[in-house]
């Protein structure tokens, strides 16, 4: 874990931010998203006063030799079950090479920190299917399992 940082994103870091995404999507066997659409998501993201979007915010994490390996996006949503404000992370990446050197918890508890400090009571996610390492890795960090995720398109 040593020399590795997490930080809020900012407009600066829009194209290494949407290539991690496009690699999670790729890792999940995804077709990534027109890139306009992810760029305005990113705006939506980013756009702030002081680097907090009303709609959420973008952590990436950063290596030894600041290069982006890891990114962490969670969007804030309000329901009566929560008592208010709470987050959902939408995409949670680390790229393969730096896996298991800790920038993944790292950029987590940033991202938690932050919820918390943004009004957020509880924080949510989904993993794949078959997401059995990843469903471990959170458990560390203080989630527990809750029920299924489904999903429904238009």
């Amino acid at each position: 874990m040593t020399g590795v940082t997490a930080r809020l994103a900012a407009s600066t870091d829009r194209a290494a931010v949407l290539e991690l995404v496009r690699a999670l999507l790729a890792d999940l066997g995804g077709t990534p998203p027109d890139p306009a659409d992810l760029e305005l998501a990113f705006e939506r993201l980013t756009a702030g006063d002081d680097g907090h979007a009303a709609a959420g915010f973008i952590v990436i994490g950063e290596d030894a030799d600041g290069q982006a390996v890891a990114v962490c996006t969670l969007s804030f949503l309000t329901a009566l079950r929560a008592r208010g404000r709470y987050g959902i992370i939408q995409e949670m990446f680390v790229l393969p090479a730096a896996r298991s050197s800790g920038i993944g918890m790292t950029v987590l508890r940033f991202a938690l920190e932050q919820a918390v400090a943004n009004g957020c009571r509880m924080v949510e996610l989904g993993t794949p299917a078959d997401g059995e390492r990843q469903i471990a890795f959170y458990r560390r960090a203080g989630f527990a399992e809750v029920g299924a995720r489904l999903r429904w398109r238009a």
